[in-house]
C-alpha cells in the first residue's frame, strides 16, 4: 500500500487554513502525485505569506555550499527568504506576520545533510516568538536504521550537531520531536504524520518515485553510498561531485586505479561491487582534472556498510600514498562564510563527529577496529530515540 505523505494528510483536512503560513521547502516538496506543495496549498486556500529555502535554494538547483539570495516567487509574488548564506536562521523580520512555520522537505536520514539544521534553527527562532512549527512528515529513505557514531558537542556545525548518530534512523517528524525535547527548544511543535508507513521501509518500498532532494543525490543508490562516502569530502579526493555519479566515484590524479582495486579486493566487504574508473569532475574539488579511482555499486543494501567501506578506502590510501593523501580543513568550493564555523577543525572530524577516527586512521586502524569504537554509543542512541518514534 502506498504511503500517504504528510502533505497529503494535511490537504485532506482543514488544519492551518486559518493561519498565515511561512513554508520552508524546496523542489522535493511534492505530494504523492508529484505536484509541488506551494501550488497545492495555495489552490486549496491555504494562506502562504512567506517562503523559505534551505541549501540549494527553494528550487533545489543551486550548487553545494553556494550562498543563495533572497528572491520573490515569480508565479505568486510571495517573498522567498534564503536560510543558506550570510543568514542561516530566520530573523525577526522574516518571521513577522507568520502564525505557522511549516517545514516540508525530503531528507536523506544522515546527520551531515544541512536541511536538518535549517529545521532546528527555525524551530529555535520560532520558539522565541511563540510561532507554531508544523512538520509535514516524509519517509526516511534509508529506513529508520541507526548506524555510526554520535557527534560530540565541540564539533557542532551546520554539517552535524545536536548529538545525532551519523545515520540517525528517524523520519524528519521524529527528529523534530527529538530536537524539541532533548534540547529544551520549547517550540509549539505539530507533526503531521504519514499513513501506511513502516520504519523498516527503504524509499522505493513506499510506492513513491524518487524526488531528488539535492543536486548530488539523484537516486536511492547514491543516497546509500553517501552515508559513508561523504567522508571523502574531508579529504583531498574527489567523491564524484561534478560528474553524473556523485558518491559512486572516488579518485584523484595521483591514485593508481589498479593498485587501489587490488588492495580493496583483499577486504571482505559485503553488499558492494566496484570497478576501476577514471573520471573528470566538471565542478567542485579537482574540477577539470583527470582522476583515477573506483566506481561503486550497491549490490545488496541490507548488507552493505558504506561507512566501514569508506574508512577502509581511506586507510588504504594513507598506506599506499602517504605523501599524497591529505585531509581538508574545510569544505572546498563553498562561497559562503561557513568556513568561519570550522575554526581550523578538520572537515573529516565534523562529518565523523569525533577527532579520534582520523587519528586512529593515521595509526593504521581498520574499519573493523574503528566500528567497535561506536558500538556502545550507537546502541545508546537507538534506546534514546525510542520515545520519539511515531511509526
Amino acid at each position: 500500500m502506498k504511503v500517504k505523505l504528510g502533505i497529503d494528510c494535511l490537504l485532506a483536512g482543514n488544519q492551518l487554513k486559518s493561519k498565515r503560513i511561512g513554508l520552508l521547502t524546496n523542489s522535493s516538496g511534492v505530494n504523492g502525485d508529484l505536484r509541488i506543495n506551494v501550488d497545492l496549498l495555495l489552490s486549496n486556500r491555504f494562506n502562504i505569506v512567506k517562503l523559505f529555502g534551505p541549501e540549494h535554494g527553494i528550487s533545489g538547483a543551486a550548487a553545494d555550499g553556494v550562498s543563495v539570495d533572497n528572491a520573490v516567487d515569480p508565479k505568486y509574488g510571495i517573498p522567498i527568504y534564503s536560510l543558506f548564506g550570510d543568514v542561516i536562521r530566520p530573523t525577526e523580520e522574516m518571521l513577522s506576520g507568520i502564525d505557522s512555520f511549516v517545514y516540508d522537505i525530503q531528507d536523506v536520514g544522515l546527520r551531515f545533510y544541512t536541511y536538518l539544521y535549517s529545521l532546528v534553527y527555525s524551530m529555535e527562532e520560532c520558539a522565541k516568538r511563540g510561532i507554531e512549527v508544523v512538520v509535514l512528515d516524509r519517509p526516511n529513505p534509508l529506513s529508520c536504521k541507526v548506524v555510526g557514531p554520535t557527534i560530540k558537542k565541540r564539533l557542532d556545525s551546520i554539517v552535524g550537531g545536536y548529538g545525532l548518530a551519523l545515520r540517525y534512523g528517524m523520519t524528519v517528524g521524529e527528529v523534530a520531536k527529538y530536537f524539541n525535547k532533548l534540547f529544551d527548544i520549547g517550540a509549539d511543535l505539530i507533526v503531521i504524520p504519514m499513513e501506511n508507513y513502516d520504519k523498516d521501509m527503504y524509499y522505493d518500498e513506499t510506492g513513491h518515485l524518487w524526488s531528488t532532494p539535492s543536486p548530488n543525490i539523484p537516486s536511492l543508490e547514491h543516497a546509500i553510498l553517501y552515508s559513508g562516502f561523504c567522508l571523502f569530502e574531508g579529504t583531498n579526493l574527489s567523491m564524484g561531485r561534478g560528474t553524473v555519479h556523485p558518491f559512486k566515484y572516488i579518485g584523484a590524479p595521483w591514485i593508481d586505479s589498479s593498485s587501489l582495486y587490488k588492495e580493496m579486493k583483499k577486504h571482505d566487504h559485503p553488499g558492494v561491487a566496484f570497478r576501476e574508473r577514471s573520471f573528470i569532475p566538471g565542478a567542485f574539488k579537482l574540477h577539470d582534472q583527470s582522476c583515477n579511482g573506483l566506481e561503486f555499486y550497491v549490490a545488496d543494501r541490507n548488507t552493505i556498510k558504506p561507512l566501514e567501506l569508506a574508512l577502509d578506502i581511506i586507510a588504504t590510501l594513507i598506506r599506499l600514498w602517504p605523501e599524497k593523501f591529505d585531509w581538508d580543513v574545510h569544505y572546498h568550493g563553498t562561497s559562503i562564510p561557513l568556513n568561519k564555523m570550522w575554526d581550523g577543525r578538520y572537515h573529516f572530524d565534523l562529518i565523523m563527529g569525533e577527532e579520534r577516527y582520523r587519528e586512529e586512521l593515521l595509526k593504521g586502524a581498520t574499519s573493523a577496529e574503528l566500528s567497535r569504537l561506536w558500538e556502545g554509543e550507537q546502541r545508546e542512541f537507538e534506546s534514546l530515540i525510542e520515545e520519539f518514534r511515531i511509526y
